[in-house]
């Protein structure tokens, strides 16, 4: 098993320093009570360090990226939300593809592989969760990954 909340307070202050770099305020909301899942720590580190990187990188200067953990039944859920440049209605489901770039002049740019999203896809349904995205044009995305949930 493997505590999520380790894994997000880890990564805010890890990730801090890049997020400083263009102006962008990067805070986390962990609960007191510790949220565990089963699966791999390495994966699942991964998995979240990919989401935030990729929540910083689209996010213009000045702009904000939150995560945060809940447990909500028997699931698991971890948000990234940001204040980015939004996903077009018409990319949103190739996204998670493999390579794929919203905007390829931008991901250039900012060096982007385009596997973030896809690998962070794959480990989630290898850990049996969804990963689901809701996003507006100018006004950013959240990504939400939700995975089973076990009681210690």
């Amino acid at each position: 098993s493997c505590c999520l909340n380790d894994i997000v307070a880890d990564l805010t202050e890890e990730l801090a320093e890049l997020a400083a770099v263009t102006d962008i305020h990067l805070s986390s909301q962990i609960p007191a009570t510790e949220i565990y899942v089963m699966g791999q720590e390495s994966q699942l580190y991964r998995l979240v360090s990919n989401l935030m990187a990729n929540a910083i990188q689209y996010t213009p200067t000045g702009g904000s990226v939150m995560v945060s953990l809940a447990a909500r039944d028997r699931a698991a859920t971890i948000a990234v939300k940001d204040t980015g440049i939004g996903i077009p209605v018409e990319a949103q489901s190739r996204i998670f593809e493999r390579f794929y770039r919203v905007n390829s002049d931008r991901s250039r740019k900012t060096g982007g592989t385009g596997l973030g999203l896809a690998i962070a896809k794959a480990i989630v349904q290898r850990h049996q969760g969804h990963l689901t995205l809701q996003s507006e044009i100018g006004s950013g995305s959240l990504l939400t990954v939700s995975l089973p949930h076990i009681h210690i």
